[in-house]
């Protein structure tokens, strides 16, 4: 996603140059730079190289778009333009916009900024209210935050995101989703109404009438999409349930896309997809990541680039990778193709494990966001504290009081909760490569599945049943659980699913240290040879929050030391107590 900086000081300007010159060496360029009455407005390109879509009215308002966005159907200046001459703040509610995206429209001297309808993408902005940004790292370096924010450092490191409007440092927030941020004499923030319906759904009708439904909701995305950009689209492709109703979606709108897969041959997801390319006249493209080639010699630089690149921190994976993953995701862009994922298709499955009855955001807490043993924690950690503000967040992102939640409320925090804060962080930063698309999170998907039942939601019953109504064939090919999404579930996968969800909470809570007993090898970028030429491999910052040897997990130890190379490039420390 390109981004934007709008500062009302001043006297930000060395600072907001400085910023400039060190993201140019992720591939970010300044595209405008546009004094206004309140204040400096820039935008800059993406990774890509490709300029924000961008219309002007010529008497100094303007419609812009970073990230992607289609409105009617429309992509680029043309969008810009019929989105400007629609825009009433007072009645703006996402009809017709798919992508994910922020929005900056000045109309009549006022300057208006609005993301995606589900809040994917994150304004943020400093204690002060004087500098606004969708990039994390821009805001670091600009607003120049003393702390890191000792729960957010926990909830990365045990969850790989950050949830609510906290981030990794006191002093920057972001704001709340379906925000409107306007700069006109003032600055004034004020919320839209939600597009995404998460309410009870009284009568749901048989199975295919609501796999026809939700069938219809994804006609409304992948219409737009499939006749903007035709055969330019690539899917991420895998063995399970939710590329498999993508590609099923595409190829009803008559699109062919090219496929991609992660892993060696020997990986289901391979071996899957080469037998659906093969059965469907597919191009396939097979991506290993462990086999890419390294230069070890570039660590150090290709380690400050993706700093840049990644905007801070990754979702759930450690910056120190030698670069691999900033050239693939930058690859996919090749020849001006537009990539899809299947990110959150779980809306339409029981993605929580939790039998079909009334729960706390508590009992949510220890049965998806208890992955960590407390011995590896420092005497800062208060678990009560963690599990309070966590379960809060919660709450506050569907709008609940306290007490228990219905079923409908719990199905609601896995597009507004976790798609929000863990996928939508991750959309957001896919955007920085190039515009790329993420059906499930769209408003007009994610509307009216919390009230699904979970009868159908249980096995992939539901997603199986969308996938064979759109094509049976497709339906038919085998998956990475054992068998065919189309057909009937095995009686192992069917015991394993019932025991899974009827396991309860306190004993959920406790699966990750009764799993990780013994400490993962550090190896690769990880290592104490590859540390020590970017960081001092004791972790100071860190091993005031942690128990380095008892950090198990090499995927939390990754976390972790990408928070102390954020610390140390931005001159942060812990606050006191």
């Amino acid at each position: 996603m390109s981004f934007f900086i709008f500062a009302t000081d001043s006297q930000l300007g060395d600072v907001i140059d400085g910023f400039s010159a060190n993201a140019a060496t992720a591939g970010f360029s300044p595209s405008r730079d546009i004094a206004l009455p309140a204040g400096r407005l820039l935008l800059f390109t993406d990774q890509s190289g490709n300029s924000p879509a961008l219309h002007e009215t010529g008497d100094g308002d303007f419609a812009a778009a970073l990230g992607s966005l289609l409105f009617r159907g429309r992509s680029g200046d043309r969008a810009m333009r019929d989105l400007y001459e629609d825009f009433d703040p007072a009645g703006f509610d996402w009809q017709g916009l798919l992508g994910i995206h922020v929005i900056l429209i000045r109309k009549r001297g006022v300057l208006y900024v609005i993301t995606d309808g589900l809040g994917a993408c994150k304004l943020y902005r400093n204690a002060a209210g004087s500098l606004y940004s969708n990039s994390f790292i821009a805001m670091c370096e600009i607003a120049d935050p003393q702390t890191f924010d000792t729960q957010a450092c926990y909830e990365y490191v045990i969850n790989g995101s950050v949830f609510g409007t906290r981030t990794l440092v006191e002093g920057i927030t972001s704001l709340p989703a379906q925000s409107m941020l306007a700069v006109g004499q003032a600055v004034d923030v004020t919320t839209l109404a939600d597009p995404v319906d998460s309410g009870r759904i009284d009568t749901p009708g048989s199975l295919d009438d609501v796999a026809n439904g939700h069938i219809a909701q994804l006609d409304e995305v992948f219409g737009p999409i499939a006749a903007a950009y035709g055969d330019r689209l690539r899917l991420s492709f895998s063995g399970g349930f939710d590329s498999r109703l993508i590609l099923a979606m595409l190829l009803r709108h008559d699109v062919r896309p090219t496929l991609f897969v992660y892993g060696n041959e020997d990986d289901d997801d391979v071996q899957i997809a080469r037998q659906i390319c093969a059965g469907e006249s597919l191009e396939l493209q097979c991506v290993d990541k462990d086999s890419a080639p390294i230069d070890p010699d570039a660590f150090e630089h290709k380690l400050r680039t993706d700093l840049y690149a990644f905007d801070g921190w990754k979702v759930e994976q450690t910056l120190f990778d030698f670069g691999v993953d900033r050239d693939d995701r930058l690859a996919r862009h090749h020849d001006r193709r537009v990539p899809l994922n299947g990110s959150l298709g779980e809306i339409y499955s029981n993605i929580h494990y939790m039998p079909d009855r009334p729960a706390s955001a508590e009992d949510l807490v220890s049965t998806f966001y208890s992955q960590y043993d407390p011995q590896a924690f420092s005497r800062r950690f208060d678990e009560a504290r963690y599990r309070r503000l966590l379960a809060d967040a919660m709450r506050h992102a569907i709008g609940a009081a306290e007490g228990k939640l219905a079923r409908h409320q719990i199905e609601a925090l896995y597009p507004k909760f976790r798609g929000r804060f863990w996928t939508g962080r991750d959309a957001q930063i896919n955007q920085r490569f190039g515009p790329m698309f993420f059906p499930y999170l769209e408003h007009a998907a994610a509307t009216n599945t919390s009230g699904i039942p979970i009868r159908y939601k249980d096995m992939g019953v539901l997603q199986g049943r969308m996938i064979e109504l759109v094509n049976a064939r497709l339906a038919a090919y085998p998956s990475d659980y054992g068998f065919a999404l189309g057909g009937p579930r095995p009686w192992p996968y069917r015991l394993k699913s019932t025991l899974g969800t009827w396991r309860p909470p306190a004993l959920r809570k406790l699966s990750f240290r009764l799993k990780v007993r013994s400490a993962d090898p550090r190896v690769g970028a990880l290592s104490a040879e590859f540390l020590s030429r970017v960081i001092d491999p004791t972790l100071p910052l860190m091993s005031g929050l942690f128990v380095l040897e008892r950090v198990y997990s090499v995927h939390q130890f990754g976390r972790i030391v990408s928070l102390e190379y954020l610390g140390q490039h931005c001159g942060l420390g812990l606050p006191q107590g």
